[in-house]
């Protein structure tokens, strides 16, 4: 049997070298070695990404696994990931992403040790497409808990490290929420256990993805998450319905005022 490493780290790409090619530099940065990468990829030119993981100094210091699916979605890749994951914990660093500093795997990991946690995350720094950047607030994860994270304050997957056992016990990135598999699976972790928390952050990512687009989509189905995950009743289901309309609010003013008017 091969020897579990600490860490998959699994990298979705799909028609992005460049994303990629900043994604592996990040990864030959950090001074710790003790992972694996999973590379899944729905390429239209099969050869790029693998040749890019050949010409890289990546084979000569960390394991790596590629596999080339049919497009299928972001979370069915990620699933595709999961499954080929030996790591004791998983992180999700998608092409184009990039980590924060090059300790960040070293502190990252040292925390899961002392705590022993099924999962952690931490704050990410979101780029936005005039260079600009705004590191993700701190925030009180048991104030959001109690009011079913409806008010906008929650995890990304850039910024969470989690077991691959708790993961699959969650079942992986449920594709019935097309746009927001990520936040349902967070919600099934944090129903499994109390997360470590740190506060440096961990990630770099540029906004502008589908969630961003589809917003309007996105908040639907982080209700219907909410619902279905919570199942919260009575005064719980009217106090998620009202954290739920304040924020779609205050999202809609900002997308729809603000925005328009500085353009």
């Amino acid at each position: 049997m091969t020897p579990q490493v600490s860490l998959s780290i699994i990298t979705v790409v799909m028609d992005d070298p460049q994303g990629f090619q900043t994604t592996v530099e990040s990864l030959l940065r950090q001074d710790f070695d003790d992972f694996e990468l999973v590379v899944i990829d729905s390429s239209s030119n099969t050869d790029e990404i693998s040749q890019i993981l050949s010409d890289s100094d990546f084979s000569d210091s960390f394991t790596a696994a590629y596999q080339w699916v049919n497009p299928g979605g972001i979370y069915s890749a990620m699933n595709q990931g999961l499954g080929l994951a030996q790591g004791e914990y998983v992180y999700f660093l998608n092409a184009g992403d990039r980590l924060d500093s090059v300790n960040v795997l070293t502190r990252v990991l040292q925390r899961l040790r002392e705590t022993k946690a099924a999962w952690l995350f931490g704050p990410v720094v979101m780029v936005k497409p005039d260079g600009s950047w705004v590191t993700t607030p701190s925030w009180n994860y048991a104030d959001e808990q109690r009011n079913f994270f409806a008010r906008g304050l929650f995890p990304p997957h850039q910024g969470t490290f989690a077991s691959l056992a708790a993961i699959k016990e969650c079942g992986g990135f449920d594709a019935r929420y097309s746009i927001s598999a990520d936040y349902a699976l967070f919600l099934q972790l944090s129903l499994k256990a109390e997360p470590s928390v740190v506060e440096f952050p961990i990630a770099q990512f540029a906004t502008g993805g589908v969630s961003t687009k589809k917003w309007r989509d996105s908040f639907a189905q982080f209700h219907r998450a909410r619902v279905e995950i919570f199942q919260p009743h009575g005064k719980a289901a009217a106090r998620e319905k009202l954290w739920t309309y304040w924020h779609f609010t205050k999202v809609w003013v900002y997308r729809e005022l603000i925005e328009r008017a500085r353009r």
